[in-house]
């Protein structure tokens, strides 16, 4: 019969192929990724806030004509909130009272909504965070489906801004 390897051995060994595995995956970088087709040729994002008021086009020595100003961000940031609540009827329909007809506690849920917006104001990336105080998986999953993306008027550069949002 042979031998066989003891349970601590057997993890150090399954350990040690996956560190392995990792290291050859991630030694090429972020290059060896293909890029994602929706950001091509995209700027990267640029915070826009105080002190940052001109477009990527701006700095870059563009034209005239071709020059904006970008919106500061605390203003994107009201913008996206704006944006959001007027989903909030039918978040609370959809999603927040089927959930508090089920289980009436907590009946607040909070959330911060990670936004980010092209220069021509659509949604190009969000994320969710949820208070974990309030949190209500069941709803979360319900706002992520069901929350289309939001647009707002165009800012002149891409900005990310973070949005508070309850429900209901």
């Amino acid at each position: 019969m042979g031998t066989q390897l003891s349970t601590p051995t057997a993890i150090l060994l399954g350990s040690a192929m996956i560190a392995a595995a990792v290291y050859l995956g991630l030694r090429h970088g972020p290059a060896a990724v293909a890029p994602d087709a929706r950001t091509a040729g995209a700027a990267p994002p640029v915070e826009a806030g105080p002190g940052a008021s001109a477009a990527p086009a701006e700095r870059a020595g563009a034209p005239t004509s071709e020059r904006a100003k970008a919106v500061p961000r605390d203003e994107v940031a009201r913008q996206a909130a704006l944006a959001l609540d007027a989903h909030r009827p039918t978040l609370v329909d959809r999603c927040y009272k089927p959930a508090i007809a089920a289980k009436p506690e907590p009946r607040a849920v909070k959330y911060v909504f990670n936004i980010t917006f092209d220069a021509g104001g659509r949604q190009i990336a969000r994320g969710l965070i949820e208070d974990h105080e309030t949190a209500r998986p069941e709803v979360t999953a319900c706002l992520v489906a069901a929350l289309p993306p939001v647009a707002i008027p165009a800012p002149g550069a891409n900005v990310r801004v973070d949005v508070p949002f309850s429900l209901p």
